[in-house]
């Protein structure tokens, strides 16, 4: 955790009392009691949904890189676009059943087609973000070339790391550093929600990640390479739904991120997610919770200075041939 002081006035005098902060990804702020710089986590936004109707995979993909990832990162101003910007791009998910329906009845929201991870600074940073005249005029409008809004599923969150002992974990630290930014990896989003459809994650987050990692632990060893905890947060200041849609959705208090060594992961993250659900079935909401498995793709990360370029959409085996937008 790190500590962020605000004055604070107590019989005539003032005082430099505490607010904690979750360590999350970061950027300095100014300590005033201590005179030194701490972290201050950066606010991120995480969407799931899937494509519209009479369109395809490779369509999809295809759009909501190439074009939508292209204007995202068009404009010059740092303000008027996100600080990073991550698309990943399922290629299998599962997902639970709905109570009380038939045999093996689907939920009407089943089906994810990607996932987009937008870092913002502040929640100035959103608010300038979302209102400026680029974003009415310019992404927004470009929604309804590829997206279901009505069942799109959206949080506020911070995101950390958490220590992952595997030996998948151990060999990456050995060989890169900064993996789990790079945005090129395989990754597993499993999304949870809560009984209470609540949206703040912190104190589900504290309960429930230990048993992940265990589980992640005890079947993943070759296969899980390192694990990240994003949790939900509430603000007024910024109405998702109203932006992005899914306003009658389940709401999800927590998305971990699990990287794999490979698609050839899935099976033993299956495992290891079958094992923790047994655990934690009392404290969150089975039926509710699902998991992605998908490919990130970088769109731009403005702190490393790199530009979106089509070079890193991924590509998929089973989705071969030219695209419609070429």
């Amino acid at each position: 955790m790190s500590v962020r002081y605000k004055p604070k006035t107590e019989k005539g005098t003032t005082k430099q009392s505490p607010t904690i902060i979750p360590n999350h990804q970061s950027h300095l702020i100014y300590n005033l009691k201590t005179g030194a710089h701490t972290m201050m986590p950066h606010i991120k936004k995480i969407a799931t949904g899937r494509r519209k109707p009479n369109m395809t995979r490779k369509e999809f993909f295809d759009h909501r890189f190439r074009i939508h990832g292209s204007i995202s990162d068009a404009i010059v101003d740092k303000d008027q676009k996100p600080y990073k910007y991550i698309q990943t791009q399922v290629f299998d998910s599962a997902f639970e059943s709905r109570p009380g329906g038939p045999l093996n009845a689907n939920h009407n929201w089943v089906g994810r087609d990607d996932t987009t991870e937008l870092f913002f600074r502040d929640w100035d940073h959103v608010q300038k973000c979302f209102s400026s005249d680029y974003v009415k005029t310019t992404i927004a409008p470009d929604g309804p070339f590829f997206a279901d809004f009505e069942k799109s599923v959206v949080l506020m969150a911070y995101e950390k790391t958490i220590p992952l002992q595997t030996a998948a974990a151990r060999k990456r630290a050995e060989v890169v550093t900064g993996a789990m930014d790079s945005g090129d990896s395989t990754v597993a989003m499993y999304f949870i929600s809560a009984p209470d459809d609540k949206k703040d994650g912190e104190s589900l987050e504290q309960t429930i990640t230990p048993r992940l990692v265990d589980a992640i632990k005890s079947c993943c060893q070759d296969q899980a390479c390192g694990l990240i905890g994003n949790t939900g947060a509430v603000s007024d200041q910024f109405d998702l739904n109203s932006y992005f849609g899914g306003a009658n959705m389940p709401q999800y208090a927590l998305v971990y991120k699990i990287f794999l060594t490979g698609l050839e992961s899935v099976p033993l993250v299956r495992k290891a997610q079958a094992q923790f659900e047994k655990d934690a079935q009392s404290i969150i909401d089975l039926h509710k919770s699902f998991i992605l498995f998908s490919q990130e793709a970088l769109v731009m990360d403005v702190k490393k200075g790199v530009r979106f370029s089509r070079n890193r959409q991924p590509v998929f085996k089973d989705l071969p041939g030219s695209s419609h937008l070429d």
